[in-house]
């Protein structure tokens, strides 16, 4: 869900809290006050060296893994929350901020140009949170009861194509009312989506060979990479190299933020 509907669910949620006989374990708090807050700490688990989460979209060979998955934990003044099921609980909002490359060029009109006259490639960031989903699931310390600790899990939900090959940003929310606060924590972390695995130092145009697959219940195959970056140690320079190889060059633009015309 995007962020900017946060202030609306937090106002639904203070409004339940308040209805609910049953406070969350954090207690009660009857003052608004600033300094209380969430802290949210997620963790990769796709390639931990790395650290960060791996989407395969399976563009070059059927080998695809269009989930990532990440370990979380929420706390509020340094302790866990625990709440009963289908009491009001934190609730979990993501952000997916894809890192575009942009070559910049002089505009033909006024002259303007990078912001910065040496300025190799810009980054430009696309909000595709739409394209994502993310869920989480808490952890159950006793029958009946939740813990605001486990994994949060990110679904790659759109069209698989080239366009989304790149290095993403996960932000991840979390907000709950606690009496008549509202708490609010936030966590970045890194996704990469590529096109296809790779293996070794090259990014050939085919999946790579360190794919092992197995059936699900449903019948359908479930594919498991050692290592789809290969030897690549940076999603953004993999992500270039495989948005080439798939016939999407890197885009020419203008600079937004240059506001003065290169020198002759």
């Amino acid at each position: 869900m995007n962020h900017k509907f946060v202030p609306v669910v937090a106002a639904i949620l203070i409004i339940g809290i308040m209805l609910s006989s049953t406070p969350l374990a954090a207690g009660q708090v009857t003052t608004l006050a600033f300094g209380p807050k969430l802290e949210v700490v997620t963790i990769p688990q796709d390639n931990q060296k790395l650290k960060t989460g791996v989407i395969v979209l399976g563009l070059a060979g059927t080998g695809t893994d269009l989930m990532s998955q990440h370990k979380i934990i929420v706390t509020y003044n340094g302790g866990l929350l625990m709440w009963r099921v289908g009491d009001p609980e934190p609730l979990v909002f993501c952000n997916t901020l894809e890192k575009d490359k942009v070559n910049v060029i002089p505009d033909p009109k006024d002259g303007i140009g990078p912001q910065y006259s040496v300025e190799n490639l810009m980054t430009k960031l696309v909000d595709v949170s739409t394209e994502f989903i993310c869920k989480v699931r808490w952890t159950s310390p006793a029958p009946g009861w939740l813990e605001s600790k486990g994994v949060l899990d990110v679904y790659f939900i759109g069209t698989a194509k080239p366009v989304w090959i790149s290095d993403n940003i996960l932000a991840v929310e979390a907000v709950m009312a606690v009496g008549k606060t509202v708490v609010v924590g936030s966590d970045i972390q890194d996704i990469c989506v590529l096109g296809y695995a790779v293996s070794g130092s090259t990014a050939a145009l085919t999946d790579a060979d360190d794919a092992t697959s197995f059936s699900k219940p449903d019948g359908s195959l479930h594919y498991i990479f050692a290592n789809a970056m290969g030897n690549f140690v940076s999603c953004e320079q993999l992500a270039l190299v495989e948005r080439d190889a798939l016939g999407l060059p890197i885009p020419t633009g203008q600079d937004p933020a240059a506001t003065e015309p290169l020198a002759a």
